[in-house]
């Protein structure tokens, strides 16, 4: 990555890191509980989120609790389900739509874990205000019956109109049509928590490797930055970086111009 470039991102009074879990911060694990979180990397968390004008925030699909519970740093903004639960700056909301709709979330989780129990490989994740069908484990020539099974099974969800199907990495989400449902509206709620002082020249650097992460490139300012963690894919994010190493590295090297640049001004 350009230095130039790197400089003029550290040496911003205001920064704030968007960052997302699996895929960014962890390589990809054949299981989400399997993919676990390097020290140097919490450590890394911890320094920048710790340092005078930077604001840490880390943004997923996973759940609050387990969001939280893989990170492990205190002091940062977590977003889990995709927006639908927030902890910003320690308190607590959760999306009043996917409240009322759990119920039927549960119910679903319940059809698809049923209908998809002979195929080996699948993994229905219920995340109280989400559900998610991870595939990555099945094999090829399974993938298309494991497809049929689920729009099926989708098709015959009665409330499925209050809720819609997005395609991830080797997985299918099913989340509500309707609140602060994907990463880009979750981005505004984030800015809306901060004090109106804290905006002032505001730059977001926003880090993230799915395609649920282009709703929140799509959002952001010209004066931000976006970085899509991966090769071979069309994408809104203004830069890329091919490796969850690479994106240590960046915040790493961000860190370090930051440092210098106060040791300076001492």
């Amino acid at each position: 990555m350009d230095r130039f470039f790197l400089e003029r991102i550290a040496r911003n009074g205001n920064l704030c890191f968007i960052l997302d879990y699996d895929g960014t911060l962890t390589p990809i694990a054949n299981q989400p509980s399997q993919a676990r979180l390097k020290p140097r990397v919490r450590a890394l968390l911890k320094d920048l989120a710790g340092m005078p004008g930077v604001k840490v925030a880390i943004m997923s699909g996973r759940s609050l609790n387990d969001l939280e519970r893989s990170v492990g740093v205190k002091g940062l903004d977590y977003v889990g389900n995709h927006g639908l639960e927030r902890k910003i700056q320690g308190l607590l909301e959760i999306d009043p739509f996917a409240v009322q709709l759990r119920q039927s979330i549960s119910k679903l989780s319940d059809k698809l874990k049923w209908a998809l129990k002979d195929m080996p490989g699948v993994l229905v994740e219920d995340k109280t205000y989400s559900v998610s069908v991870h595939y990555r484990n099945v094999a090829p020539q399974n993938i298309s019956k494991v497809r049929r099974i689920f729009q099926k099974t989708w098709h015959d969800f009665q409330v499925k109109v209050s809720f819609r199907v997005r395609p991830g990495k080797k997985v299918w989400e099913v989340r509500p049509v309707y609140g602060c449902s994907d990463k880009g509206k979750a981005i505004g709620s984030l800015l809306r928590s901060m004090p109106t002082a804290q905006r002032k020249g505001l730059r977001m650097i926003y880090i993230g490797d799915d395609r649920t992460d282009e709703d929140a490139f799509a959002v952001l300012r010209r004066s931000d930055a976006s970085f899509y963690v991966g090769s071979g894919v069309r994408t809104r994010a203004q830069h890329k970086l091919r490796s969850p190493k690479e994106v240590f590295d960046l915040l790493k090297q961000i860190r370090e111009i930051r440092k210098g640049v106060r040791s300076r001004c001492a």
